[in-house]
């Protein structure tokens, strides 16, 4: 039997999971930690290529001053500016991302958890109405 509140719980439920519960459930199959450490390393992963980018674009933009001064450059010098740039970046950025991580998966949980106390509603009222038809049943 159709009923408006039934009506409703199903839409809300249809509309969560079509638009933001595909992500929160994706979030949430993860422990915490788990999440914040597998985003972590797609930060370092990122980060690495992107300093590995920017030192391959810095090289071919000063090309004719490093062949031309090869022998005289402090290699062990730059290597160390780029070293300690690196890790700074790498530092910063880990940073952010288990701040922005930890704030995502807390909103995802609470969104789940709202999802689930919804679901618990629809089906006591699906229960509900299944005893009803019972004593209707016996009734005849």
């Amino acid at each position: 039997m159709l009923s408006e509140k039934k009506i409703k719980l199903m839409i809300r439920l249809a509309d969560y999971e079509q638009v933001q519960g595909k992500i929160d459930l994706e979030r949430t199959k993860y422990f915490k930690l788990d999440y914040i450490r597998y985003q972590i390393l797609k930060t370092l992963v990122c980060v690495t290529g992107a300093v590995f980018l920017v030192v391959v674009l810095i090289g071919m933009y000063y090309m004719e001053f490093i062949i031309t001064n090869a022998l005289e450059l402090d290699y062990a010098g730059m290597t160390k500016y780029f070293l300690v740039i690196y890790i700074l970046l790498l530092c910063l950025f880990s940073f952010v991302t288990v701040s922005v991580s930890s704030i995502r998966y807390e909103a995802s949980k609470n969104r789940v958890k709202q999802y689930y106390s919804t679901l618990q509603d629809l089906l006591a009222y699906y229960e509900e109405e299944e005893e009803g038809v019972r004593e209707e049943s016996a009734l005849w």
